[in-house]
């Protein structure tokens, strides 16, 4: 899925699927593949609310003819947000942003940053999902789900969500909303009954149409079952209905509450007579069907037209009382001829009488009672008594004629919930507006319940013009699925600050957008660079932040290079993996992306990872001009960046114990000291400048590995900065590796990045193999 998200994604192409011998089917068909722009983000399903519950309302009897142009099949009922294609253009220029609405977070994105499954089970547990997800209703929950999957980008319609979440956060919102959750969740799944009952409806439609109904899938479908097929859209239809009388009662809940009018609560929660989007007559229009279906035995799967409603019924009804009247009468009759006296009567009776038994009224007479010739024999009983059931030429004519008035009831019935379904199919863009009314407000509730949290703060949007630099500024920033850290503390916050070169003038690229990250393993590397593309996914679905204050500009795009894992039915190694993932950041960012990447080079040799590294940084610096965060053990790249205004040197604090000093190393060094072999305290806390060492013998103390391992460990890495560096250890020392290595970074870093992009962008395997063979 990993390889084909980010193309499939910059399709931007939609096809509709019209069922044959529907009206817009019938007035050209398929037009073909379409290709669909995304909106406005949150202003168009406010918008088409409205737009919907304005068509409901002008429906004035409930059964418009929905063959027109104006027919729901063509109407944009559903959420843009949830069906339009992205918009992925990664143009370079400015302009281009124009075009788009929403961030994108391609497969490898989603797993790196454990948005919707934690990496460790696949589960949903710990994820950025498990935490949002408070929604009361399965469809509530798919439209949260997919805000999440695909964070808005305009600033106008960040605020305009963000908004709604703040009022319904506190005051008198707070509590309709806690009474409105109530309601939610008796709402059922709305979205997908609402599907189902439109098959329906749209099966009667067509069964106006001999040619149409031939060519319907469910006239087509052969049922073995029709019963509980039955049974089981009548139950569905029956769960929408009491679904949608709870969502009625939504707007009574926010009459009295001040609410910003022009807002998208407003737009939700109020009716389209006081202004908003909600449709006024739902319950009017419901109380017309919950007087056809009668919902106790509806919720058993039964169904009973009224009345009135068809004419063959209500004929084949009478029928069946006056037959059954008949053959009542006929009884008595038959044994007032036998003459049997009263306790030989009370054991003649009719048997299987129910509609769907196969031999229907049969007559029990005791074997000693004489009967004419005619009679037949159709079954017998021998306990408590030998008893035959007969079925006399009376009796049968009688039955023939109940089995031809069941039959006709059976289709009046069926005809009849047919009916009931395309009247209310014709009133769709009513149940769609409620039905997106209360997905919407379920799902801006759940983000309510986390803005409700200690800690959270609403975010800033800023603006980022053609001569601004995208920023991120974020005060006490937390990751907000890491509560406490593994040892049981309290989760320890950071300061973050890239870019901001926002004082009007031209973008120099002066401003620090890119922080270059060392430190201890284990020091907290990985979890702030997860934890600042979480905040701003959180800030770009209108969600407040786990942080003190939090400014940023909106990201199109985030790119994540972290972990190690190989593709292995794909023939592909670790070290190919990094350079795939590294490949399409550096071709798809623009200046309004996010990139992180972590341990960058790490698969392949020393020089060469280095050379990679800083090529990557230099790429990200002069031509994607992005913000990103890059985390490294390669020291040299330190020295060769910390006098680059672009790019913040950082490291994550530690305390680390040198040890005695007893044991020293053949020439006399104290391998405790230059090499870090001492007890480490990691301190999960953002310090400036860049940190010499990774302390990586340090981390194997608290792994556990042999001492005679670590002391030997030591010695070696001792030996080997003194080779690089020729002279001392410490700071000097990683002066020293830089300009090691300068030579092979300075001359090889544009051509790697060149050309591992050039191969990647044309898809040349020979190539990249090439480059991948002359890495190792």
């Amino acid at each position: 899925r990993n390889l084909i998200d980010g193309e499939t994604l910059g399709m931007g192409v939609v096809r509709a699927y019209v069922p044959p011998g529907s009206p817009s089917a019938r007035e050209g068909g398929d037009k073909g593949a379409t290709p669909c722009k995304s909106g406005g983000g949150e202003k168009n399903p406010a918008e088409n609310l409205s737009q919907l519950s304005a068509r409901a309302s002008r429906q004035e009897s409930g059964i418009e003819d929905s063959s027109g142009p104006d027919s729901s099949e063509n109407s944009p009922h559903a959420p843009r947000e949830l069906f339009s294609s992205m918009d992925t253009d990664n143009a370079t220029s400015i302009a281009a942003e124009e075009n788009i609405d929403h961030m994108v977070l391609d497969g490898t994105t989603i797993a790196n940053l454990e948005i919707l499954a934690n990496s460790h089970s696949n589960t949903a547990a710990g994820s950025l999902w498990s935490k949002l997800d408070r929604t009361k209703s399965p469809h509530g929950s798919r439209l949260l789900r997919a805000w999440l999957l695909r964070p808005l980008f305009r600033k106008a319609d960040i605020d305009r969500r963000a908004d709604a979440v703040q009022e319904l956060s506190g005051g008198g919102a707070a509590v309709a909303m806690s009474e409105a959750r109530m309601l939610l969740a008796q709402c059922g799944d709305i979205e997908r009954l609402l599907a189902r009952v439109h098959s329906m409806g749209q099966g009667a439609a067509a069964g106006k149409d001999g040619e149409a109904a031939a060519q319907h899938p469910g006239d087509r479908a052969v049922l073995y079952e029709t019963v509980k097929h039955t049974k089981r859209k009548v139950g569905d239809f029956s769960r929408l209905l009491k679904g949608l009388r709870a969502a009625s009662r939504i707007p009574e809940l926010f009459g009295g509450i001040d609410i910003h009018r022009d807002g998208l609560l407003c737009k939700i929660v109020r009716t389209n007579e006081e202004g908003g989007g909600f449709p006024a007559d739902l319950g009017e229009r419901l109380d017309w069907f919950f007087e056809q279906v009668d919902l106790g035995k509806a919720e058993k799967g039964e169904f009973e037209p009224v009345r009135g409603m068809d004419d063959n019924y209500d004929e084949a009804c009478d029928a069946i009382e006056r037959i059954e009247h008949e053959l009542k009468e006929y009884r008595e009759e038959l044994l007032d001829e036998l003459g049997l006296p009263g306790h030989v009567r009370a054991k003649c009776k009719y048997v299987n009488m129910k509609h769907e038994a196969k031999d229907k009224y049969l007559i029990e007479i005791p074997v000693s009672v004489s009967v004419p010739r005619d009679f037949q024999i159709k079954g017998q009983r021998k306990r408590p008594e030998h008893i035959n059931k007969y079925r006399t030429p009376e009796s049968g004519r009688l039955v023939a004629q109940l089995e031809e008035a069941i039959d006709a009831k059976k289709e009046g019935k069926a005809r009849g919930l047919q009916a009931v379904f395309y009247r209310f199919d014709t009133m769709r863009p009513l149940w769609m507006a409620a039905q997106l009314a209360t997905a919407m407000l379920d799902a801006l509730g759940a983000l309510a319940e986390t803005a409700s949290k200690p800690g959270y703060t609403r975010p800033v949007i800023a603006e980022c013009g053609p001569n601004e630099s995208p920023t991120v500024n974020v005060v006490q920033g937390q990751h907000p699925c890491v509560e406490i850290t593994h040892s049981g503390g309290e989760y320890i916050p950071n300061d973050l600050s890239l870019g901001g070169n926002n004082d009007g003038g031209e973008d120099s690229g002066d401003s620090s957008r890119i922080l270059l990250l060392s430190g201890p393993n284990m020091g907290g590397k990985s979890t702030l660079l997860r934890q600042t593309c979480l905040i701003s996914i959180l800030a770009q679905i209108g969600c407040y932040v786990p942080a003190e204050h939090c400014t940023i500009t909106p990201v199109d795009r985030i790119f994540t290079r972290l972990g190690a894992s190989d593709r292995i039915l794909l023939g592909q190694s670790t070290f190919f993996v990094e350079l795939a993932e590294t490949a399409a950041a550096l071709r798809g960012a623009t200046r309004r992306s996010l990139v992180i990447m972590d341990e960058l080079g790490r698969g392949t040799s020393t020089f060469d990872g280095t050379a990679i590294a800083y090529g990557t940084i230099k790429h990200l610096v002069e031509r994607n001009r992005c913000v990103a965060l890059f985390a490294t053990h390669y020291h040299s790249l330190l020295e060769d960046w910390k006098d680059d205004p672009a790019v913040r040197l950082a490291h994550m604090e530690s305390i680390v114990d040198e040890g005695d000093g007893d044991e020293e190393d053949e020439d006399g060094g104290d391998p405790n000291k230059s090499s870090g072999g001492g007890n480490i305290t990691f301190l999960y806390t953002l310090g400036e400048g860049g940190c010499p060492k990774s302390f990586g013998i340090n981390v194997a103390r608290l792994a556990a590995l042999p001492e005679e391992i670590l002391t030997k460990a030591r010695k070696a890495s001792v030996n080997f900065e003194r080779e690089m560096s020729g002279a001392g250890t410490g700071v000097g020392a990683g002066a020293g590796g830089a300009g090691a290595l300068k030579k092979v970074t300075r001359s090889n870093a544009g051509t790697l990045s060149d050309t591992l992009l050039g191969a990647f962008d044309g898809g040349d395997a020979g190539a990249v193999k090439a480059l991948w063979e002359r890495l190792q």
